[in-house]
């Protein structure tokens, strides 16, 4: 079973307030360094402020996300709230990256055949209620959920990986 239910939660307003990202990722995010909350453009327009900070993730027992790397070479806050994840983390190296991009390229059947992280670099990080992870940009990484799991995180960009961010446009 894969991801079960994704909610932004950067919208209503009066829901946003209850989350707050890590100071950490409020002091590095561009988004809040270059976005002026009191801005007035329409969410189409390419000025408007990106809605990508916060959401909220509501994941069933057994539930697996497969091996991807986040959009954009963001960077990654995440929060367990309730429940637990299990992490599958490759680190970015040159032989690393070439190996998930053969693995992407191979067809279906022999894809979800193969786990990547047998193939490659790969730690393992369980992450339970209260815990946090910050996630650093292009990392390659699955996750398993061994129960029930709600969990608030979020995506950025920042200065300190400009190399990743522009490596995964």
């Amino acid at each position: 079973m894969f991801l079960f239910f994704a909610y932004l939660i950067s919208f209503p307003e009066s829901m946003s307030k209850l989350v707050e990202p890590p100071l950490v990722v409020r002091t590095l995010s561009w988004v809040d360094q270059y976005f002026q909350d009191d801005e007035e453009e329409p969410p189409e327009s390419p000025y408007a402020k990106p809605e990508v900070q916060k959401y909220c993730l509501m994941s069933p027992e057994n539930s697996f996300t497969d091996f991807h790397i986040d959009f954009g070479g963001t960077s990654v806050w995440y929060h367990i709230f309730k429940g637990r994840k299990i992490f599958y983390l490759i680190p970015p190296t040159d032989e690393n990256l070439m190996k998930y991009e053969m693995w992407m390229r191979s067809p279906p059947a022999e894809q979800s055949s193969t786990f990547l992280g047998d193939k490659c670099d790969c730690y393992r990080l369980e992450l339970k209620e209260g815990n946090t992870i910050l996630m650093p940009s292009g990392w390659i990484h699955a996750v398993l959920t061994p129960q029930d799991s709600l969990v608030f995180g979020g995506n950025f960009l920042h200065d300190l990986a400009v190399e990743y961010q522009f490596k995964y446009v």
